[in-house]
């Protein structure tokens, strides 16, 4: 039998184990002459609780292989969800890996990167040869970890774990809905509670939009009539003056619209006010839900707006 898998065979072997779904972990360590040392790994698992062990792999071709198969200690970070940046950093070789990144440093000096998930400080235990790896496995002197969101990789691609929520009884399964539908309750809902909270402030959802739109740019009656969404259903000239004679726009004849300091102040005010309202519909969502959720929204806006703009 070859020892040497068909190129074919090897490309579908790693397809295939691309299927398993893992964390991202950089593996840094001390070389024999002081240079700090990382890599890039997600073959990264535990191996014992008592006492606390862990194993990763390394390949027999990387260039910080002599440093971690004479290192007598190691730290493992895995990566939280924002560290995608730092796994193709220490994916590279030939590069100063380690440039412009602020370290601490943990036992043997080895340095520790900050911001991550979870973080375990090891003493090398063994190392063992297999295939074209090298197994490494230590033993955790210490450790520490965040609320952070782990970053996740699967097939060859990076991405978040987001949790497998169980079915409500008496509740129809999310799937099952027309999405149309659940952004129109959605929308209702949040619409409902933001119209209640600008009432009190005697401010109408329309003015608040044109309050918005002044406030993010200098802008005449015009431009702010091209910019009209479907919440502006009363003409702009009349916001515009109505919030005028309260004191909230400048607005002279033919020239640019500008907030005053009391249209800023009222503005920044009902805004925190809705930005609690979002808090809240949005509080039985992880922190990593909540920035899945706006960007799969902000896809199906872009969407339409190349649709009409094409």
């Amino acid at each position: 039998m070859s020892k040497t898998a068909p190129v074919d065979s090897a490309r579908m072997f790693r397809n295939a184990l691309g299927s398993f779904a893992t964390g991202v972990t950089v593996i840094t360590a001390r070389a024999a002459d002081g240079a700090d040392v990382g890599v890039t790994a997600n073959s990264f698992n535990s191996v014992s609780l008592d006492p606390p062990m862990i194993l990763w792999s390394i390949g027999k071709n990387s260039s910080s292989l002599a440093a971690f198969m004479q290192a007598e200690n190691f730290v493992v970070h895995i990566l939280a969800t924002d560290q995608e940046a730092l796994s193709g950093r220490f994916a590279k070789s030939g590069t100063d890996k380690f440039a412009g990144i602020e370290v601490e440093r943990g036992q043997g000096d080895v340095p520790m990167l900050k911001g991550c998930a979870a973080r375990f400080q090891c003493r090398t235990a063994f190392r063992h040869e297999a295939g074209d790896h090298y197994i490494i496995v230590g033993e955790v002197s210490d450790f520490d970890h965040d609320d952070h969101a782990p970053l996740a990789f699967h097939g060859g691609r990076y991405g978040m774990f987001v949790r497998n929520d169980p079915a409500v009884p008496g509740q129809a399964p999310a799937e099952e809905a027309l999405l149309s539908e659940l952004l129109v309750r959605a929308e209702d809902g949040l619409i409902r509670q933001i119209e209640d909270e600008l009432s009190e402030a005697e401010i109408s959802l329309p003015e608040f939009e044109v309050l918005r739109s002044v406030s993010d740019s200098v802008l005449n009656v015009e431009e702010l009539e091209e910019m009209a969404g479907p919440g502006l259903d009363t003409t702009i000239l009349v916001l515009v003056e109505d919030l005028a004679e309260r004191g909230y726009l400048d607005a002279p004849k033919g020239g640019p619209i500008t907030l005053t300091e009391e249209g800023e102040a009222a503005l920044q005010g009902v805004t925190l006010d809705i930005e609690s309202i979002e808090q809240a519909a949005l509080s039985t969502l992880s922190p990593h839900e909540v920035a899945l959720f706006r960007r799969f929204l902000a896809k199906i806006v872009h969407s339409f707006e190349d649709e009409a703009e094409g």
